[in-house]
This record gives structure tokens, sequence and C-alpha cells, in this order.
């Protein structure tokens, strides 16, 4: 179940849905969703929507098209996805405007005409859908849209027909009529600028949205005293209603929400939200049943704090935009909002977040929204976790180790840890090293590091709900260190710091203190460190280590800034803070400035192995019957070199032709380390692409091959052979050393 920005939904967050199921629709249902900021309450009614996310742009990134134009009229078309802010962003700079639009202007155009809402204009327009139509689906993710151009408007405190909306403050009432019938009006009153007027409106009802209270807009045919409700705004609907109307909006204090229903209840002709629709079966449950004391269900007591902090959501919608989750996969299910209501009304089922702070800093009611999704796998009985690789560091690292302690007898031994920066950041090692060696000294705290490596942090379990086993990880780090006798614990990584902080009962150091003072240039500081109170130029959320999200391919990319974090460092390819401390003449760091662009020779990887699958169909085909004689491990053995092999040869033919490139490769080849470092990282993005269409297209294919034996047929329809062909064959043809052959043929042409 999914929750909006109706005062249905809030009650339903503090009472649970335990008193409602009955009257739920039971069938999943495909349910699309904007940004959630609907108050019409009717999206409670699906016990398992199925969200589908509305398009907010066209393929050219555009928002609207103009479709015809006559007068001061227009029709567009518009993605039912875009909000109105971001469409008055554009249709203003011709001097259109929608004819209808709500005054909460994150609401989205598809969510507005689905719920025939009222708002702005409604004076002269009323409602989407009464006798005329004032929009309408063209399709069920594009809307047709009245556009008006009504660029400046004349401000009267008499009301007038030719009136486009009329706004209330303070119980008073102004008209704003558009100044192309000025000659129809007072010509003494004065003008505004029509987007200035959407501005103030915008603010002014933004200004309800605060914490524990709860937005509301009443609509009744007079004026009505309502206790409780702090009102911050109304207007009037006139034409295109059954009747004249007067809506208010404002907030309601929590505390107060029974009494606001027990005045509904006794108030049958003033309605909570400001469109046609009555109320439905499961309002009027929701409206009998309202209990006004929050229950902490027994599978959330575990973590009991960040449950109640949830129920602060109001559904305000300006967390999406920052929400990296969100952005991957467009599922509402999986926004903070989405997941808060997923929370109140029983699922459990919850993944593991990337820590980004910025949705928090976007919340205006202050949501501790990065603890809460921190928080939410713990109750998942079913977690897994993604084991982060923490190899060895090289050999030159324990030499620099050894100098430092000989160098610095006299001062206290410390643990360094190092975690997976030995994967992610090993320059990033070097240069920290190099840091002590040259800056040692002049640190108030020891230099002299015992480096600890090869083991993990704990964090993979952490972020996966799994406390008990992350708690294991952190305390052998505590062990080790008081059996060395060593009298702090620094760590690289943000990360590893975070979880050693919350779970070790001590505090660890993060080692860019030591050295930040001598930074030059702008940093970026991501999630984690953000979390530690750390700030930086760019805060960018890299996504932790993972490369996809279910299913959904996490970005990398090349940033100018130096990184803190070795997620961060791997992800931006780039340089850390720390990595920017080795000698330079040693020509082991990374190019900031890369000659190509990384994203393309992943993208000619991904397209030479797609090439390879489709070019290996006959091979595979003909290998299926060694399935029936050794089993799925000798199919696999046999596919994988005829696969790998043409991708190969296909690879090298793609890169081989592009001098940018064979020059990128034989300056990377250079270093070793770095060498690795690339090639690991293009096999592990290519890796976490999606891989199901393309297994259920090869297939298909295989299928059809006149080399697949008719007695093979029955195994191709399992689902045993399914899963081989896209966990053991295709994930295993791009792997590290094909990717260092492949270049080291291209520089030895």
């Amino acid at each position: 179940m999914l929750l909006d920005a109706s005062i249905f939904s809030r009650a339903l967050a503090i009472m649970g849905p335990g008193n409602i199921k009955k009257q739920l629709i039971q069938e999943e249902t495909e349910v699309i969703l904007g940004k959630g900021t609907s108050m019409s309450g009717t999206i409670i009614q699906y016990l398992k929507p199925r969200p589908v996310s509305a398009p907010s742009r066209f393929g050219d990134g555009s928002v609207y098209k103009i479709v015809e134009s006559n007068g001061p009229f227009a029709k567009l078309l518009v993605p039912s996805g875009v909000t109105f802010k971001d469409l008055i962003d554009k249709t203003s700079e011709e001097g259109l405007f929608p004819a209808l639009f709500p005054l909460y202007l994150l609401g989205t155009v598809g969510g507005f005409t689905a719920t025939n809402g009222s708002g702005f204009g409604s004076y002269k327009f009323g409602f989407v859908n009464f006798k005329k139509k004032v929009y309408e689906f063209e399709d069920k993710l594009n809307v047709n849209l009245l556009a008006v151009n009504y660029s400046e408007l004349i401000e009267t405190k008499e009301e007038s027909k030719f009136a486009w909306a009329g706004i209330i403050r303070d119980g008073a009432a102004s008209y704003y009529v558009p100044s192309i019938y000025s000659s129809l009006v007072n010509k003494k009153e004065s003008t505004i600028d029509t987007r200035e007027l959407i501005k103030d409106v915008s603010t002014s009802i933004e200004k309800s949205i605060k914490r524990d209270e709860i937005p509301i807009c009443l609509r009744s045919e007079e004026f009505v005293e309502v206790p409780k409700i702090n009102f911050i705004l109304g207007y009037i609907i006139n034409y295109n209603s059954p009747s004249r109307m007067i809506v208010r909006c404002g907030s309601v204090p929590k505390e107060a929400l029974d009494d606001t229903f027990d005045f509904l209840k006794k108030n049958p002709k003033v309605l909570p939200f400001p469109n046609l629709q009555s109320y439905s079966e499961v309002h009027k449950l929701i409206l009998q049943k309202f209990e006004n004391k929050v229950k902490v269900p027994k599978y959330a007591n575990s973590i009991k704090v960040e449950y109640e902090e949830s129920l602060k959501c109001v559904n305000c919608g300006k967390c999406l935009d920052s929400c990296l989750a969100y952005n991957l996969t467009r599922d509402f299910a999986r926004s903070p909002p989405g997941k808060f209501s997923r929370l109140v009304t029983e699922e459990t089922a919850f993944e593991p977040c990337f820590g980004c702070m910025n949705c928090q800093e976007a919340c205006p009611v202050g949501v501790q929204i990065s603890s809460i999704t921190e928080a939410l796998p713990r109750i998942n009985e079913n977690r897994k976790v993604r084991q982060i690789d923490t190899p060895s560091i090289p050999s030159r690292l324990k030499e620099m180790e050894k100098a430092i302690d000989s160098k610095y007898r006299n001062r206290p031994p410390v643990m360094l840890f190092v975690g997976c920066a030995s994967k992610y950041d090993v320059q990033g090692v070097e240069g920290f090293l190099q840091f002590l060696t040259d800056e040692g000294e002049k640190l108030s705290s020891s230099p002299r590091v015992k480096i600890i490596d090869g083991t993990c942090c704990g964090y993979d379990k952490y972020i996966s709900g799994n406390l008990e086993d992350a708690k294991s990880d952190v305390m052998k780090i505590k062990e080790l260190k008081d059996k060395l006798g060593l009298q702090a614990v620094y760590f690289l990584c943000p990360e590893g710091l975070y979880v050693y902080n919350k779970l070790s009962g001590e505090k660890g150091v993060l080692a860019f203190e030591f050295l930040k003072d001598k930074i030059k240039g702008p940093v970026h500081v991501g999630c984690w460190a953000r979390k530690l109170g750390f700030s930086g130029d760019d805060t960018e959320c890299a996504g932790s280590y993972m490369t996809s999200y279910y299913g959904w391919l996490v970005q990398m990319k090349t940033k100018q800034a130096l990184t803190l974090c070795p997620f961060s460092t791997w992800k931006f390819n780039t340089v850390s803070v720390y990595a920017s401390f080795v000698k330079k003449e040693a020509s082991k760091l990374t190019p900031m400035n890369v000659e190509v662009n990384e994203e393309m020779i992943v993208n000619m990887i991904k397209d030479a192995l797609k090439d390879a699958i489709y070019l290996s169909v006959d091979d595979i085909a003909e290998r299926v019957n060694s399935w029936s004689l050794g089993g799925k491990s000798y199919f696999v053995l046999l596919s994988i070199p005829v696969v790998r092999k043409r991708f190969l040869n296909l690879l090298t033919q793609k890169l081989a032709t592009n001098k940018e490139i064979k020059s990128y490769f034989t300056n990377i080849a250079t270093n070793q380390l770095n060498l690795q470092e690339k090639a690991n990282r293009w096999s592990e993005i290519v890796n976490s692409m999606n891989f199901d269409q393309l297994t259920d297209e090869l297939i298909k294919r295989v299928e059809a091959s006149e080399k697949l034996e008719y007695e093979s047929r029955s195994i191709v329809g399992r689902s045993e052979f399914r899963a081989a062909l896209l966990n053991d064959v295709l994930k295993k043809v791009v792997i590290p050393p094909i990717i260092r052959d492949v270049i080291d043929e291209i520089v030895y042409m």
C-alpha cells in the first residue's frame, strides 16, 4: 500500500491499515504515480499497487508541445509526470500559463487531471472536468492541457465575471483579471506580473508544511469556522462547477487530527479535498475508526524511534529530486515517502539504501530520512549481503609502513584500517602513507601506523541490516587494536568509520582530518562523510559500492574534484584527497583529465558483448546436449569460451580503430596498478547491467536454431537453463583478465 498527502493517508499512517484491509482492492493494480502529493486519498484503496512512474519529459527533453493556438488560448500536450512548477517555468517564457493548476506546484499534471483538481484559475475554469473539460488524458502518459496567455493581471477587490482567479488571504478575497480585459474593469486598479503572483501564492502555501502538522484543504459553499486549523490561503471556485465554492488550505496539528475528523463527520457539506469527489467507502471507514494514537507494530519494535520519525513525513515530494534510488529506478516505492508508506502499511522487505543526505536536507519538516532508510533493512528477515572485496595491499606499501615505523619509533603505534580502499583507492593508501612520511612530525596525533588490510569493516553487513555480523566485524577490529596495543584506529573510508563509531563503543579517526588543511581545489564529500558531519564543495551521492541497483545501472562518471570516500574515487574516476600526496614523478596517479570518455569505452564493451552473444547462438545451441551428458557445470564450461573468444575479437576490432583510445591504453598500461583498476572497474560496470532481456532473446534464438538437437529442446525451456545462461555464462564472459588482454593486444599492435 502507498500513501499520498491526504489527511486520510496521514490518519492511516497513525492507525495502521489493519481495520480497513478487507475493504481495499485486493488484486495487484497498476497505479501511475507522479510525486505522490495528491490530497485526494484515492491511492490508498489499493492493497497491492504496482507503481508506474509517469514521464516528466518528452524524449527530446521538453515538457510541452503546442498543439494549437487560438487568440489568448493554446492547447498543449504535456507528459503526465511533469510538475506544474517545471511546466510553468517553461511555458511562462512564452507568456503561457496552465489555465488551472494547484496552489502547491510540485503536484503533477497527470495527478491533478486524474483527481479532477481545482486551484489557481478556478474562479473561471472551476474543476478540471465538470461540464467543460479543461484538461484530458491523450493517453495514460500524456495530457492535453489548456493554456492561457495571461502574463499580466489586474488585481481588484471587486468581484468580476472576467476574473481568472479569486484568492483569499486573511478572510478577504482579491480577484485577478487578465489585462486583456482592462477596458471592462476599473482601470485604476493595480497590475501584477502573473509569474510574481504565482510565486507569491506558491510560497504562501508552502508555509503550511510544518513539522508535526498535516497539510489540509477544505471546500465548502460558504465560510465555515473550523477549530484548530491554521488556514494560510484560499481560493474561490465559480464557473465550471455545480455551485460556487470556497476552498481554504493550511495545516492541522497532528494531535488535533481526531478533532478535524469529528468536525467533518458533523459537517457533511465540508469536504477535505479541493475536487468534486465525495467520500469513498475507505474514506468513511477511516473517519469512523480513526484513533489518534500511534501503535508501533511488533515487526517494527527494533526500529521504534525510526518508525515514529517516519510518521512526520507529509508526502510533500520535495525529497524526490535528490533521491538517487528514486531517480535511478523511477519507482516511487523506493523513494523516501514510498518507503515510509511501505513501512507503516506492514511491509518489511526493505532493501539497502545509499546513505544520501540530500533528501534529508530537502525535507521542509526535518524528517531524519537518512537515519530511517539506514535502519529499514534491519526488519527484513530475508536480507542479502553483497560482500565487498578487501584485497591485501601491494608489498611496496608494506615497505613504506616499515619506513614510517622506523622513523617514528618515539610515537605510540596506531592502526591504519585499509579495508576496501585497497581495491577502490590503493593510490590513496599510498598517498596517505607518503603524507605521514613527509608531514608526520608536525601532527599532534601519531603518524606511526600499523596497517590492517584484507579484512572488512562490516559496512556491507551494516547497510544490509545485518547488525549482528556487522558488529562481529567491528569487534574484531577493536580486539586486534587492543591485542596489538594500538592507541587509535585511523580510517581512510567514512563508511568504515561510521560503522565503527556506531557499533564499537569507541570513536575512530578519519584520516582526512590530518591533511584537510593542505588540500587545494574542490573536494567531493559524499553521503556517509556527511553523516559524520563533514562538508565539501560537491555532495553528489556516488551510490556506495553498488554498480547496479535492482536492475538499474548506477551511473559512473568523471569528476573534477578530489574525493574523500574510496567508493566515490572509484565511481567518479578521480584522484582522492589522499592520492594527491603521491609523488608525482612516480606517474602512479590516474589523470584527472582523461583523454577519452570512459563511458564510450564501457559502451563499446557492452556492444561487443551483445554482438558476441548473438553470434554464438548456434554454438550454444549445439552445446545444450552437454547438459544431458554432464549437467549444468559441463554446459557452462563449454559455453563460456565460445562467447568469450568472439567477445575478445570483436572488442579488439572495435577499440583498435580509435587512435585516441589506443593512446589512452598506452598511457594506463605503463602502470600495472592503474591497468588493474581500470580492468576491474569496466568489467564490474558491464556485469552490473540488466541481462534479463538479453538472456530471454538468446533463449528464443537458441530454440529456433537448427543446431539444437530435438531431444534437448526441453532443457532450453527450463528455468534452471535460463539461470545458468544468465548467471554462469553471460555474466562470466567479461572479466578483468580479458579486459587486460584486450588492452595489451591493442597497445602492442
